[in-house]
């Protein structure tokens, strides 16, 4: 009966804490859906993983919602069509629902939760999209894309991705100049996806934390969309955040369940500490989810076993997103520096 009790006041526990921390997922897929299948964000649905209503009732306060252009549509200005269009879908969706508001900052993830509204962030996943051009890129940015994944699956013109055959040996030239652009535009710097010397690079150019909005732990599963223990360190010296990716194929083999994804979020707080850790779900870009994680309402079983494994409720809520709050914070005030170093040079 003691241990029924204290279950009881555990769940009790995961719930206050759930649903007053601020709660941020660093990538999830349902702008896709938005514009290929009409998908309606503030109607609730009963299959994929995301809408409005059950965004609520998981806790879940804000994500970056992903502008996902897929290598087949090269490098050139098809790709940022479709990207464009995208942005455009999101837009219209978003400015007739009351439940949801588009922002572009830490303040106005905030500003959205004291409302009641749930926050929409944008973040670009395929560096192919910006055609090798800072001037696209100064285009998404002005168009409120927040971070950029430098590479999908396809190595591009200037980056090296994780699965595909490297041609710069990491960053080139103009990979150094589109982190510094992107910098200076206070537009994150995402290493999912990018090869393990792209991740180097990425780190020695930039003056602005890093995130990696959607992977796991190399350690617990080898698989190259996942990071290794040393490049896990490495983004932590950087003062990153590293966002647990959900899809089983990057947590392990044979049955994977909520457990195996607290495992990673466990490894990579062990290795990283507890600052640079963070939720990258990946929900509706994915066909599998965990066992126990069927779709964003099962977000409060996340803290529950967090607690449940000891991890403090401060931890906890650093997790969930308080660090790539603090990450968005710094990366605004290195763009805020840039521009008064550029203002002070000309």
């Amino acid at each position: 009966m003691d241990r029924l009790v204290a279950q009881d006041t555990l769940w009790a526990d995961a719930l206050r804490i759930h649903y007053d921390a601020v709660v941020l997922d660093g990538h999830i897929d349902t702008p896709t859906l938005m514009l290929d299948r009409g998908y309606a964000l503030g109607q609730r649905h009963r299959g994929d993983h995301v809408d409005l209503p059950r965004m609520a009732a998981g806790g879940l306060d804000g994500a970056f919602f992903s502008i996902y252009v897929a290598r087949s549509y090269g490098e050139g200005q098809a790709a940022t069509d479709r990207a464009l269009a995208m942005i455009e879908r999101v837009n219209q969706q978003v400015a007739g629902l009351e439940g949801a508001m588009l922002v572009r900052t830490a303040d106005g993830v905030l500003r959205a939760r004291e409302r009641g509204q749930a926050a929409v962030l944008l973040g670009l996943e395929g560096g192919h999209a910006l055609q090798g051009s800072p001037d696209v890129l100064r285009l998404l940015a002005a168009n409120g894309v927040r971070y950029v994944t430098l590479t999908h699956t396809n190595t591009n013109a200037w980056a090296d991705a994780s699965t595909d055959a490297p041609r710069w040996g990491g960053l080139n030239a103009l990979g150094r100049e589109m982190v510094t652009e992107m910098n200076r535009l206070g537009v994150l710097v995402d290493l999912s996806h990018v090869s393990d010397d792209t991740i180097r690079d990425a780190l020695a150019a930039t003056r602005a934390p890093v995130i990696v909005s959607h992977s796991s732990c190399r350690a617990l599963h080898d698989h190259a969309r996942n990071v290794s223990d040393d490049l896990l360190r490495a983004i932590a010296a950087n003062d990153g955040v590293v966002m647990i990716n959900f899809y089983p194929l990057y947590l392990g083999s044979g049955a994977v369940t909520v457990e195996t994804l607290l495992d990673h979020i466990e490894h990579a707080v062990a290795v990283a500490g507890a600052d640079h850790v963070g939720i990258g779900s990946d929900f509706d870009g994915v066909t599998s989810l965990p066992s126990g994680m069927g779709d964003v309402t099962r977000l409060p079983w996340l803290t529950y076993g967090l607690l449940q494994r000891g991890v403090s409720e401060a931890d906890v809520r650093k997790i969930l997103g308080g660090n790539v709050l603090r990450v968005m914070r710094e990366a605004e005030r290195v763009a805020a520096d840039m521009r008064t170093e550029g203002t002070a040079s000309n």
